[in-house]
């Protein structure tokens, strides 16, 4: 970068922090950043306008800074400044980024906390995440999705959303780009010294006499290291621990159509359909998180250097209570002709008793004749577990059993994420060239999970019962109706026998090195730079899933011990979704880790090399990435133009068992994309921004999806089982290809002050070859009574329009009382359609997976006296989470919440925060088996935090 941006962007620097004290000098320095990264975003901004002597604080000079950096940016992005960051009791960066216009949310059902962020309806999979530009590890097994629970919104700058690309950036972004900034010693004006407390709780967990509290600490330091003020260092550390109740009413199994389905994939009539069974979920979950970042910082007359590090670790102890009601399948008599919707109900064909039970007047024509006998009776029930009354056309919904079972598994895990990035910039005279070394490495895993299960056999002796009713005055919360002879079973636990348990652990893992390097050269007149580069990008992935053990309690003090006389019993809850449900027993964990201990030495289980290895899998992948551009100015418009050249080369081994082989097998592929863009800022004076931008973009797939791999999942053994019954397979797909987009953006921007934006953008995305991943149901001979099948495919095309609308008004300058008001209001408002090319949903199109028509955050703010405060509504409209079996998909119902920030500045350095989230106490995750609410597959409350932060600078 040559000398004169870089003397402008340190002019800009001292304009912005001018006259504010460290009490609110933001750890993001936003114009330095815009001026300095003109070059990384190819477009040239004008020179600042002029700054009055007005001294800025709090979160005007929070608002400003987002602002400034957002209307200096050469691609249309949104700016969450640091302070921002830290305005309401966000557990994780996921929460923070759903308050930025076009970003919604997916909730760890576990937690309650945000996981996973979509940009403009691309689910995660579709979009790029860096902290300070380094790609970072990710640690999803299933995809390249990153999990942000590992990340608090400590200790950062600033986290910036690019919705357009350019050539510079890394193309396999088709929502858009996600980076998080940490700090440097240069963002600050003088040494500075920090420290952060906090203290909270959580109101569903104090009602129920848990765990409720939640703590945290952070400090910075920031510092110019030497005389002429060349060497800066900064570091920051956080440590917190928090913890939290959620309970939820979950569906137990699909909910299914009143007649008979054939298999998955017909079209179902979803306006009548019947609930197989509920579970009551109690979770106690306690989480430690701890980690900090650091950089070492240089800047010279021709050269700047820099080291930057940074490390988060998340440990999850967590504990699942669940209660189970639901209806079960049986064996049916099996319609020779399936089709055939004219025979009569089997209670009404029943024409006598004899040795093999009930004998009916259907034909050997009729009904499948097992036994040869000549005689459809009892004993030709033997075609697969159903819930309705006939195997065929004529079953109607009619399920004879039902269970009643309390079961507890562990819910821990540990994730960890780290990057460090070595660079800097040489400038030699009208050439600029930029160089960065990185790695990143992260880990997700379970260790050591521990399940058990008691199951009430007595409520489902065949025959002589019935399957279960349900009642509900809300769908949120149904109810289910017990039959006079079980009234007892919930509230009995020595009703329960044991019906199995288990022990296994699970960990994933991801290395990156990249090396990047960018040459720019200065020109004059009507191309005012050239820009070229390249990058090569490394990941090794690998994930691990080992079973230790599942059986039974033979010979340990606990055989044939009812869960009343297991002495695994903490305390009985009497009631949860205030109110709405009597709940009972919990288990204690440490008595059930302990229990399970002594049946593995008891009874220890050999499992196979096909057992412990055919879940495991692992990847390589080598990404060769160069590009071109020009950046053009015409007067106050400038113009970039260029193209992105991505190569993919992919390397996995899976466990393969086909017809060909048994064993670890790999499988390679590799592809190319073409990406040119071109991106237009029009800049007619320092109050009004027009973007426009046509560009294209892809998405890889995920290394597994292109595999030939196989993964199954058990459930926990059953009595005199080695493995429990399978109950899902995971298959690639080696012929994936990878998604491609091409993407409008146009834009208006209006800055009335430095503290205001009106803004309104329209989008426009068409994808060719989605990916998604459709998992079909097929009968199995399980205890469920099927298995689910998933393998990941393209679809055909995708069609995603949207349009944007910002608002942030200061009302400084008005007479009082409004001169301390301000509003903050986003609103995004999309249509998508998607045709999978599935031949059950041909003519059926479908909105985009995890895009919601409507997404929308208003605040009202107020600063004045040394007092700041801030009232936040979000709203975020009803979305496809996934693909479901017969075209009915699961939706997770709109989301709201209220949440309050207030801050009181007591004197220069000593300011105190009091924080709610979820004042109106309602709902994280809600979501139905198709659109309407009717039909409820999974609803948590999570209740209310309150929070107190304390925070001290000098």
């Amino acid at each position: 970068m040559s000398r004169h941006v870089i003397a402008r962007a340190r002019a800009v620097h001292r304009q912005i922090f001018a006259g504010a004290d460290l009490r609110t000098v933001l750890l993001a320095g936003s114009a330095v950043l815009a001026a300095s990264s003109a070059h990384a975003q190819t477009v040239q901004a004008p020179a600042a306008a002029e700054v009055d002597e007005v001294v800025v604080t709090g979160q005007r000079l929070s608002t400003a800074n987002a602002i400034e950096a957002q209307r200096r940016s050469g691609v249309v992005s949104s700016v969450i400044s640091s302070d921002d960051l830290g305005k309401l009791p966000d557990a994780n960066v996921a929460d923070a980024l759903a308050r930025a216009p076009g970003i919604n949310v997916v909730v760890n059902q576990e937690t309650g906390e945000g996981e996973y962020v979509s940009v403009r309806g691309l689910a995660g999979t579709f979009n790029a995440y860096s902290i300070n530009g380094v790609r970072v590890a990710l640690t999803d097994p299933d995809s390249r999705k990153m999990s942000m629970t590992v990340l608090p919104p400590n200790g950062l700058k600033s986290i910036t959303v690019s919705k357009t690309l350019t050539p510079d950036m890394d193309g396999d972004a088709i929502g858009g780009s996600v980076n998080f900034q940490t700090p440097t010693a240069f963002d600050f004006t003088k040494p500075v010294a920090r420290a952060f407390l906090s203290y909270g709780v959580n109101d569903r967990a104090q009602e129920q006499g848990e765990e409720d509290g939640s703590g945290q600490i952070q400090m910075d330091f920031a510092s110019r290291l030497s005389s002429d003020s060349r060497f800066g260092a900064f570091v920051s550390f956080n440590y917190g621990k928090s913890n939290s109740l959620n309970e939820e009413t979950e569906n137990d199994g699909e909910w299914e159509p009143y007649r008979w389905r054939k298999d998955s994939e017909e079209a179902i009539d979803e306006r009548s359909m019947y609930l197989p069974g509920i579970d009551l979920d109690y979770r106690r979950i306690e989480q430690e998180r701890f980690g900090g970042n650091f950089s070492l910082d240089y800047q010279g007359q021709a050269n700047d250097f820099y080291l930057r590090g940074q490390y988060s670790r998340l440990e999850r102890t967590g504990t699942n209570d669940y209660t189970d009601f639901r209806s079960r399948k049986t064996k049916r008599l099996q319609q020779v002709d399936l089709e055939n919707a004219s025979l009569i109900q089997p209670d009404n064909a029943v024409v006598g008793f004899g040795a093999k039970g009930r004998i009916y007047s259907y034909t050997v024509a009729q009904m499948k004749d097992f036994d040869a006998d000549g005689v459809i009776t009892d004993a030709d029930r033997k075609s697969s577990s159903s819930y309705w009354s006939l195997f065929g056309r004529s079953g109607v919904w009619s399920p004879e059993t039902f269970q009643f079972a309390r079961t507890f598994q562990t819910l821990d895990q540990v994730s960890t994420l780290g990057t460090i990035n070595l660079g800097g910039q040489s400038r030699l005279n009208r050439l600029t060239l930029d160089y960065d070394l990185s790695y990143s490495a992260g880990e997700k895993g379970g260790p050591d999970s521990f399940s058990i299960g008691y199951n009430c056999d007595a409520c489902s002796a065949p025959f002589n019962q019935t399957g279960l009713l349900w009642s509900s005055y809300d769908p949120r919360f149904p109810m289910p109706q017990l039959p006079a002879f079980a009234q007892n079973a919930q509230n009995d636990p020595n009703l329960l026998p044991y019906d199995g348990g288990g022990r296994s652990r699970d960990k994933q893992t991801d290395a990156r090195t990249a090396f990047k390097f960018d040459a720019v050269y200065e020109m004059e007149g009507v191309v005012r730079h050239l820009k070229a580069g390249v990058k090569v990008l490394r990941s090794e992935r690998e994930y691990d899933a080992t079973p230790i053990w599942g059986g039974s309690f033979d010979n340990t003090p606990l055989e044939g011990k009812s869960l009343g006389q297991s002495g695994l019993i903490d305390r009985e809850v009497g009631s949860v979704l205030n109110g709405r449900y009597y709940y009972g027993a919990i288990l204690n964990r440490d008595r059930v880790t302990a229990a399970i201990e002594a049946a593995q030495k008891a009874n220890p289980v050999d499992y196979s090399y096909a057992d412990l290895n055919s879940s495991d899998k692992r990847g390589e992948e080598t990404i060769y990435a160069g590009y071109g551009l020009a950046s053009f100015q015409f007067n106050d418009l400038d113009v970039v133009a260029g193209v992105r050249v991505e190569h993919t080369e992919v390397s996995n081994t899976n466990w393969i068992e086909d017809e060909a082989q048994t064993g670890f097998g790999d499988t390679d592929s590799n592809y190319t994309n073409v990406l040119p863009s071109v991106t237009a800022v029009y800049r007619p004076s320092d109050n009004f921004v027009y973007r426009g931008a046509i560009w294209t973009s892809f998405s890889r797939p995920e290394f597994s999806n292109i595999s030939r791999g196989v993964s199954v999942s058990r459930a926990a053994p059953r009595p005199g089982q080695t493995l429990g019954d399978i109950v899902s397979i995971s298959r690639g797909n080696p012929d994936l290809k990878p998604a491609e987009a091409l993407n409008l953006d146009v834009s208006a921007e209006y800055y009335p002050d430095r503290s205001s934006l009106v803004s309104i953008g329209v989008f426009h995305k068409k994808i060719d070859h989605f990916i998604f991943t459709n998992g079909s149901a097929v009968d199995a001979d399980t205890q469920e009574g099927t298995i689910t099948i998933s393998q990941p495919k393209n679809g055909e095309t995708a069609k995603i329009t949207g349009v944007e609308l910002n608002l942030i008004k200061s009302f400084e300058g008005m007479g009082a009382p409004f001169d301390g008001f301000g509003v903050e209001a986003n609103l995004t408002r999309q249509v998508s359609e998607a045709e999978t090319g599935l031949d059950y949903r041909k003519g059926r199109s479908i909105s985009f997976i995890q895009a919601p028509d409507l997404i929308y955050n208003a605040s009202l703010t107020y600063q004045k006296y040394g007092f700041e405060a801030r009232l936040s509504y979000q709203y975020q409209g009803a979305y496809i989470e996934d693909l479901r079996d017969n075209a009915v998909d699961k939706w997770v119902q709109p989301n709201k919440s209220l949440d309050f920030h207030s801050r009181y500045n007591f004197r220069p350095g000593l300011t105190m925060d009091f924080d709610v989230q979820n004042i109106l106490d309602g709902h994280r995750y809600y979501t139905t088996k198709g659109e309407s609410p009717s039909y409820q597959k999974d609803y948590m409350e999570p209740g209310r935090n309150f929070l107190v932060r304390l925070a001290y600078s000098y």
